[in-house]
């Protein structure tokens, strides 16, 4: 269980916390939990924490300020919430607190005075502890099943079970893939496991959340750069598949600012051992949306055409003798001669040969593409009105994504 401020209250001790502001935050992550007394200390904070403090160096009849900018800058540092220690020094959150909060949507909790605030910090990182160990141990064994090391006998579909695999339901891959990590990590002035481990567990958190409402369980592993799902596909929601990726993509971009993912869709697959097999497809998928550079960020294995036979051809020599072989006469005319007819003919097969799509993309008169297609005709010695010539013309422009 991922630890959150929606779900902390199920611990010991933190179930007397009491929600007052920031409803609508209840999903920030919980990296660990801090007592600040002093606001000087915020600029040590690094993101996810659960902030706990008393009032004590605050005089809350002479200063409301005070606590007004602790919120905004917490908030600002990604802070997961505040619990506020009711009692001497601050006998309730002010109204002007609860508004502020609620503005950033950032939780803030009472705890009465008599309930030791070591108890709650104790009951919080032990539970953060102990999900990160259950993490760390299943990504280690599913990346041990993906690897081939283990083999799926009884035994390692038992524990597998431990981990939430239902070995009666069918499953579907989902590679989750961090497109500008650098550059995120950059922006965000962080570069080390601090900012990889806050950004696994916020993108989990939204798989989570979303895949709760349709009542399933997923098996997530985390890899680098990418998180792997493995989601249970019952026959309601097996043809809303695209729909999740695209409901996962849109709250990760609104919830993390300047992440930018994709999704590659696998197969599907009823046994333990087929995981990789999907997986696999799932990353293939993602490759061609990168050799593409589609503009869109979810592409579906089952929909990536001849593509799936290219990648099962191993010698690559050959794909290049292909491509030269149907196109080299034309990519050597346009170095000669500076013209683009390679971009010409590609985007005319693109645009299934139709001659005001294809002007309109170029930019230039349909008289002028008529022209040039009659060249292309011409160098290649060919007939662009031959179905079998523009079949390899169009396998020839995939391999040379490839």
């Amino acid at each position: 269980m991922i630890i959150n401020c929606g779900n902390i209250k199920t611990l010991n001790y933190a179930n007397k916390l009491k929600l007052v502001a920031g409803k609508n935050g209840l999903d920030r992550v919980i990296k660990w939990v801090h007592f600040m007394e002093n606001p000087e200390y915020i600029d040590w904070l690094k993101g996810g924490e659960l902030i706990l403090i008393t009032g004590v160096l605050m005089d809350m009849d002479q200063d409301m300020n005070t606590l007004l900018k602790l919120i905004t800058d917490l908030n600002f540092k990604n802070a997961s919430g505040l619990v506020i220690n009711i009692g001497p020094y601050i006998d309730k959150t002010p109204l002007e607190a609860i508004k502020l909060a609620d503005s950033l949507d950032f939780p803030i909790f009472e705890l009465p005075f008599e309930l030791r605030l070591i108890d709650i910090s104790q009951s919080i990182c032990k539970a953060i502890f102990l999900n990160r160990i259950e993490q760390e141990s299943m990504n280690s064994f599913m990346k041990n099943i993906l690897s081939g090391d283990l083999e799926c006998n009884e035994e390692t579909v038992n524990r597998a079970m431990f981990y939430g695999y239902n070995s009666s339901k069918r499953y579907c891959s989902f590679v989750v893939s961090v497109n500008n990590f650098t550059k995120f990590a950059m922006n965000n002035g962080i570069w080390d496991e601090e900012i990889v481990f806050r950004t696994v567990q916020q993108i989990n958190q939204v798989i989570v959340n979303i895949m709760n409402r349709y009542n399933e369980n997923t098996i997530r592993i985390s890899e680098n750069n990418i998180i792997i799902i493995m989601i249970p596909v019952e026959q309601e929601i097996e043809k809303k598949m695209n729909n999740i990726a695209e409901e996962i993509i849109k709250n990760i971009h609104s919830r993390i600012k300047g992440l930018k993912i994709s999704i590659g869709i696998g197969t599907y697959c009823s046994e333990l051992g087929k995981f990789k097999e999907s997986i696999d497809n799932a990353k293939k998928a993602l490759k061609i949306l990168k050799v593409t550079k589609d503009k869109s960020y979810i592409c579906n294995y089952n929909d990536i055409g001849v593509y799936r036979l290219l990648f099962e051809i191993d010698n690559m020599q050959e794909m290049k003798k292909f491509y030269y072989e149907v196109l080299g006469k034309l990519v050597e005319y346009d170095k000669k001669n500076t013209t683009k007819l390679v971009r010409t003919l590609n985007e005319y097969i693109k645009q299934n040969c139709n001659l005001i799509k294809t002007a309109n993309v170029l930019f230039i008169h349909k008289n002028t593409l008529k022209y040039r297609i009659k060249r292309i005709e011409e160098i290649l010695d060919c007939d662009l009105k031959d179905m079998e010539n523009l079949l390899n013309f169009s396998i020839a422009f995939k391999i040379k994504n490839l």
